[in-house]
């Protein structure tokens, strides 16, 4: 450890009763290392891909798929800010009068599609990536930045193009940021992230090349082995608690746990340390770490998604999430409740309908009670939060 670093833990621990939780942030769910763990055979398979651009050449489309918490996001988003800065880009080269056939230079740039979720956001994220300028978002239309996005990328220029969390419900299908931003210039390479492969693409296993001739390579990414998701837990928990503050035997039970998605493993242990935190402990114990796990729920959905959503879905959120068991017995009792919130201001028929847009979206779970009513003859579903509250809590409050 760095000596500046010694010294900020001191400091933060402000006297002689110890602190738990040294930064908080280190075990956000939703946040990704500089440098990550336990991903050297993807960050190799996706740079083999990428090899075509080290000697001027635009490498073909590609298609990163896994399941939720296999560090996809990580991987590539990190990536991709590494050779940005690498590569000479169009923006670094000096041009001069006798500059003639020079190797084209490559530019990257990684767009999130849960921020960039229609064909608008998609072309404005890429643009603003790949140019120092500011691009405007209002008072320009599609084909204006298409325009612009073409002119950017010309014949000595290239860009490949990251557009990660496609194919969730509230994005689009990888095909379609392919054919977007393919449209825009022969010198785009798009290379998309999801959970689902892409069935029109060919399986990359080795590094040696596509199986066959279609159109992008599949960059397959396993789930975390378990050694290497406790290894991802102690780095994280380094930076986050107190030295010693997470036993060995708990940072083991969350890996087991998780069964290899790092995502409900910080998820777990993020709301285990702001548990142990709120009542003055000096480590997560078994109790902590036990109420962590309790709050993820079994096939969750990412806190990614939850905080992607507008603020007016959040509001609904935050306020559904404050009510007790008996206040959510049905859908009525919740629209009811958090209608009653100050801080929501909308209509019981609009909160009613957000209820069942996020039901669809797999952010709320609607569970069946048999026993009573939710209108004329139809049997009470109780909505349920689809994510760890104990989470959600803890990064909204330190987001606002």
């Amino acid at each position: 450890m760095r000596l500046e670093d010694r010294i900020t833990r001191r400091r933060r621990r402000g006297g002689t009763r110890r602190r738990l939780v040294r930064d908080l942030n280190a075990l956000d769910p939703t946040a990704h290392p500089e440098e990550p763990t336990g991903r050297g055979p993807t960050l190799e398979r996706i740079l083999d891909h990428l090899d075509p651009v080290f000697d001027g050449d635009l490498p073909s489309d590609a298609h990163v798929h896994g399941p939720k918490g296999a560090g996809k996001s990580a991987v590539v988003a990190t990536l991709f800010e590494h050779l940005s800065s690498a590569l000479p880009s169009q923006r670094s080269v000096i041009h001069t009068a006798t500059r003639t056939a020079a190797t084209p230079t490559t530019s990257f740039a990684y767009v999130d599609s849960r921020d960039a979720s229609t064909e608008f956001a998609l072309l404005h994220a890429a643009l603003d990536a790949l140019c120092e300028e500011p691009v405007p978002s209002q008072g320009v239309g599609v084909e204006a930045l298409r325009e612009r996005l073409t002119d950017r990328v010309a014949h000595d220029e290239h860009a490949v193009v990251a557009v990660d969390h496609v194919g969730e419900p509230e994005t689009y299908p990888a095909a379609t940021a392919v054919e977007t931003l393919s449209s825009v210039s022969p010198h785009v390479s798009v290379l998309t992230v999801g959970r689902d492969p892409r069935s029109d693409a060919s399986e990359r296993d080795d590094g040696d090349g596509a199986t066959d001739a279609t159109d992008a390579a599949s960059i397959a990414v396993p789930a975390y082995e378990r050694h290497s998701l406790v290894d991802i837990l102690v780095a994280r928990a380094s930076d986050g608690v107190t030295r010693n503050a997470l036993p060995h035997e708990a940072t083991r039970e969350v890996a087991e746990w998780a069964d290899g998605d790092a995502h409900d493993a910080l998820s777990a242990l993020y709301g285990a340390a702001t548990l142990a935190a709120a009542d003055g402990a000096d480590a997560l114990d078994t109790e902590y770490v036990c109420a962590g796990i309790d709050a993820v729920p079994d096939d969750g959905c990412s806190l990614g998604r939850v905080f992607a959503l507008p603020e007016s879905r959040r509001r609904v959120l935050r306020a559904f999430v404050a009510l007790d068991d008996e206040a959510t017995a049905s859908v009525s009792a919740a629209t009811e409740n958090i209608a009653a919130s100050p801080r929501v201001s909308l209509s019981p028929a609009t909160i009613r309908r957000v209820l069942y847009e996020l039901s669809d979206l797999g952010i709320v779970r609607r569970v069946s009670d048999c026993d009573s009513t939710d209108g004329p003859g139809r049997p009470a579903t109780r909505p349920i939060p689809n994510f760890s509250t104990l989470a959600f809590r803890g990064l909204d409050d330190a987001e606002r």
